[in-house]
């Protein structure tokens, strides 16, 4: 089942009309994803430009397979890797923060669509050789957007689970998050996310992977790599950490260009933009320099002043042009990207056809078009990030007991209103009053017939009538009492649906972590999502979780 991206609110129009009508943003893109001439021409452009390049792609192979194989990639991974060294090869890319235990489910998303579309290409081209690529974002700094997971407890309340580095919130975080290794306050995060959880067949072993992912001492980024590969063990994925020195030594051209070409890549943003907030909201603004430094274990923006010299932003350091430029040539791992400048260096060193982009992702790159002229590189096809909410069987027995639509979620108003009518199919005043008429009514016509025999015993008769209807009151509470608490019950569960399916009003796959699901499914859910996810569905996926045959994920698991 699929929900039409209309109907989903605060999505980014951009990305809307990217995927309904292509035709609206042609001028920003260089290729349609929806065509097939265009995936062609993407390659042919590709292949000329990046065999002709200065990238070597037996060097790229060999830091792929150091970095793999600490990252305990599997033997489909090593595979993918060497045929790299291939002319005909060429690489589908995602990328990611590295949120713990991968982050949001998003995440696992974006990974399983770089397989997808890697074997459908493989099938449409099969004169070539399309391999998925993982790029790990370690550079950022923002600690605090990745530190945390949320996940559904015992008692189907959302709960956020944090780690802190020290087991205490820093005021300010500048360290690269590839800087920061786990330490021993870990293990109260691992030991909070095993108590939210209930004890399931494969409780035990999703411990026993986060326990040989997160280990004492390892860097985040390798973490994140390692559990995210106990997730995609045989699939093929090729991780790729740019924090690696050797990274960025081969990146170190793209640096040295912005570095001395300033700000000319943000006077190019800055003209597309002009262009494009005519029809929509630019997703970033530019920097006059797109470039940070790692000054102290810090890491910082690069700052142009008045004084011609280049600052460190929040900081009082200053260094010249120059000076820089030597300490580029001496060390380039002190460098990195910013938003603008990554994807450029990402398809630099990778011959990427196409990169899968969430819609903020894809909103952004309507302004790189330009940028990527600059420095003469190819800009690959744009290909949007499949979205998808999983439906539990609780979720489904839901929907359909009160006949309501996955849309409903979206208001939780309307869906209440809509609840009540259906829950209230007894209305308590309506039948009571009723009731009361009726006998009001057969009272009134044998007072008349008794007053003809005998007035007083007939006021005795109307005031006994009076107190029996009066009677009725206490057990037409009695009834209203019940019909409320059967409401009660129905919001509860209505609440409890909201956090697995819209939690915080948000699409499920912007807040919940995959372990929750893990724990219930198996690790063969993995599997599953590739099966069911459509890499060419663009609406939004509804997966319902009650066609896992469970039996076969026990037989995986063990």
């Amino acid at each position: 089942m699929t929900i039409d991206f209309n109907k989903i609110p605060d999505l980014n129009p951009l990305y809307i009309d990217y995927i309904s009508d292509f035709t609206k943003l042609s001028n920003f893109f260089e290729y349609n994803f929806n065509s097939q001439d265009d995936f062609k021409k993407c390659i042919l452009t590709k292949k000329e430009s990046y065999n002709s390049s200065d990238i070597n792609r037996t060097d790229l192979s060999i830091l792929l397979h150091k970095q793999n194989t600490f990252f305990n990639s599997s033997l489909k991974t090593f595979e993918n890797i060497k045929s790299l060294e291939e002319s005909n090869t060429f690489a589908v890319v995602t990328g990611q923060q590295v949120g713990i235990l991968s982050g949001p489910l998003y995440t696992v998303y974006k990974a399983i669509n770089t397989i997808q579309l890697a074997e459908k290409l493989n099938y449409e081209f099969s004169e070539y050789k399309f391999v998925p690529v993982f790029w790990l974002e370690a550079d950022d700094h923002d600690f605090l957007e990745i530190n945390n997971i949320n996940l559904i407890n015992k008692e189907n309340n959302l709960v956020n689970v944090k780690y802190f580095e020290n087991g205490t919130e820093q005021e300010k975080y500048l360290k690269p998050v590839a800087n920061i290794l786990i330490d021993e306050f870990f293990n109260s995060f691992k030991n909070e996310v095993s108590n939210l959880l209930s004890k399931t067949d494969f409780s035990e072993e999703l411990e026993n992977r986060i326990d040989r992912s997160y280990r004492i001492g390892t860097q985040l980024n390798t973490a994140f790599a390692r559990f995210l590969n106990s997730l995609f063990d045989d699939f093929g994925l090729i991780l790729f950490d740019p924090t690696d020195p050797e990274a960025k030594s081969i990146a170190s051209p793209l640096f040295k260009n912005e570095l001395n070409s300033f700000p000319k890549v943000c006077e190019i943003v800055v003209d597309t933009s002009a262009k494009l907030e005519q029809y929509y909201e630019p997703q970033i603004k530019p920097k006059p320099l797109n470039l940070f430094y790692n000054y102290n274990g810090n890491r910082y923006l690069l700052e142009p002043k008045d004084d011609s010299s280049i600052g460190l932003k929040n900081s009082r350091q200053k260094f010249t042009v120059e000076e820089l430029n030597d300490s580029l040539n001496a060390d380039a791992s002190l460098f990195s990207p910013n938003v603008i400048l990554r994807p450029i260096v990402q398809d630099y060193i990778f011959p990427t056809v196409a990169y899968i982009a969430g819609p903020s992702e894809l909103a952004y790159f309507a302004q790189f078009k330009g940028v990527y002229n600059h420095f003469d590189i190819p800009m690959p096809v744009i290909y949007p990030r499949t979205s998808v909410t999983l439906i539990e069987n609780k979720v489904k027995n839901f929907i359909d007991k009160y006949e309501i639509t996955f849309t409903d979620f979206f208001n939780s108003k309307e869906l209440n209103d809509k609840l009540l009518k259906i829950s209230n199919v007894a209305n308590i005043d309506d039948i009571f009053n009723s009731y009361i008429d009726e006998i009001n009514a057969t009272n009134y016509k044998m007072e008349n017939i008794l007053e003809l025999i005998d007035k007083n015993l007939t006021i005795n008769f109307k005031n006994r009538n009076l107190k029996n209807i009066e009677g009725l009151n206490p057990l037409k509470q009695k009834f209203l009492d019940a019909q409320l608490k059967q409401n009660d019950v129905v919001f509860k569960k209505l609440k409890s649906i909201l956090v697995n399916v819209y939690p915080e009003n948000k699409l499920q796959e912007r807040v919940l972590n995959i372990s929750y699901f893990i724990n219930k499914y198996g690790f063969n859910l993995i599997r599953f999502l590739k099966d069911n996810i459509k890499i060419t569905g663009f609406d939004h996926q509804l997966i319902e979780l009650n066609l896992i045959n469970e039996n076969n994920i026990a037989s995986n698991n063990n």
